[in-house]
């Protein structure tokens, strides 16, 4: 017993019209992303002799059109649960002090003026620390927050603030009796 052919047709345009939807639903999600995060960022830390250290950031274009930054800083921010716990303990905080519970008061500003990016260009920013207390981070973490020209804030992963900057300033004798390490 054969099947007719035209079994075979209705179960082959099935089967065409599934694979389509799925590679149409995959470029579909692939393009959304890329209109949610426009940008890449890769955040980094440097020590050398030199001084206490760099915060270095490098910014890709994932998208298929130019892209203008116009600021980027890097911020000290806090853990998840710190954030959450500030939220339970005060559970009435007026919604214009929110940045003020995820994010440190200190931020360091990696660009100075706008700046245009291409498709999938690569752009390295950097700021080097300079040695005074009011420079320390203090804040056990820091991300690179980036404000695109359509107005919308693209922020990196968090990633660990060296011990070495809560320090920044602080006389040798005056620090705890083990030094911090010097590592990101």
């Amino acid at each position: 017993m054969s099947m007719p052919i035209t079994t075979y047709l209705k179960y082959a345009g099935i089967l065409v019209g599934a694979v389509s939807a799925v590679v149409a639903a995959f470029f579909a999600i692939r393009k959304f992303y890329q209109w949610l995060r426009p940008v890449r960022i890769k955040p980094s830390c440097f020590f050398d002799s030199s001084g206490p250290g760099t915060v270095r950031a490098t910014i890709i274009n994932r998208s298929s059109e130019s892209q203008y930054i116009v600021r980027c800083v890097a911020r000290g921010t806090y853990p998840f649960r710190h954030i959450a716990l500030t939220h339970l303990r005060k559970p009435f905080i007026p919604t214009r002090l929110y940045p003020v519970v995820r994010f440190g008061a200190v931020f360091y500003p990696l660009l100075d003026e706008h700046r245009k990016i291409e498709p999938a260009e690569p752009v390295k920013l950097e700021y080097k620390l300079v040695d005074a207390p009011l420079n320390g981070l203090l804040t056990p973490y820091f991300l690179i927050e980036v404000e695109l020209s359509n107005g919308r804030i693209v922020r990196s992963s968090k990633m660990r603030t060296p011990k070495t900057w809560q320090f920044l300033g602080i006389p040798l004798d005056k620090l705890p009796n083990k030094l911090p390490e010097r590592t990101c």
